[in-house]
């Protein structure tokens, strides 16, 4: 792959509404006044790469996912055994609660350290998100102990989210947080692939074994 300095097109996407389901590389590419976070149906050239990866892990993120969920208006439910590993992360969750009308918040993730002092960053950002809520109260549910051998409780590699009715597949952190060259795919049916069910299903387990953070 050729080193070149290049404007690279930008992927101008919205929430898939027809459930059409498209992949994206999240990455950085060059504008008139520098880079911008952005989304390519293509695999990125190498001065996107190098952009992207300098900034680290939580130091952009897709574009197309940030749009969704600030659309969303019910749910965003996110599943990555990686989140809140990081300030930079954890930072970016606390963005993405910020912009969005949706009321039901959970993140499933696996305990590591400082995981449970981030966690209850993003929990104290729910009297702010209910006091100006037009709708349904917000509540932002944090649970730290997925993976860690809970009884019943299966072992996932993937990261998946779901904003509303629509399921994200993400092949590495989720919504583009890491630093390294991955894609995502969405546009799929949450309750057809049953991951609704299987989303609600790990919840209950892992608050029956003590996994949510308050």
């Amino acid at each position: 792959m050729a080193f070149r300095n290049i404007l690279s097109p930008i992927v101008e996407t919205k929430p898939a509404t027809g459930l059409a389901p498209q992949i994206l590389w999240p990455t950085m590419v060059l504008r008139e006044r520098g880079y911008v976070e952005a989304d390519l149906e293509f695999f990125p050239e190498n001065d996107s790469y190098h952009e992207r990866f300098n900034r680290g892990i939580g130091g952009a993120m897709s574009r197309a996912f940030k749009d969704a969920v600030r659309v969303a208006r019910e749910r965003v439910w996110l599943l990555d055994e990686q989140l809140l590993r990081d300030d930079l992360s954890y930072e970016r969750l606390g963005e993405l609660f910020y912009e969005t009308s949706a009321w039901d918040l959970r993140v499933v993730t696996a305990s590591k350290a400082g995981a449970l002092e981030r966690a209850e960053f993003l929990r104290g950002l729910e009297p702010d998100l209910r006091a100006r809520a037009l709708g349904t109260p917000p509540q932002i549910k944090v649970y730290l102990n997925f993976n860690k051998a809970v009884k019943g409780v299966p072992e996932v590699h993937d990261r998946f989210a779901i904003v509303d009715d629509v399921l994200w597949h993400c092949g590495a952190t989720i919504g583009g947080l890491h630093n390294q060259i991955n894609a995502m795919t969405f546009g799929w049916s949450a309750h057809t692939t049953r991951a609704v069910e299987f989303f609600e299903d790990i919840c209950k387990l892992l608050e029956e074994n003590d996994g949510r953070a308050s």
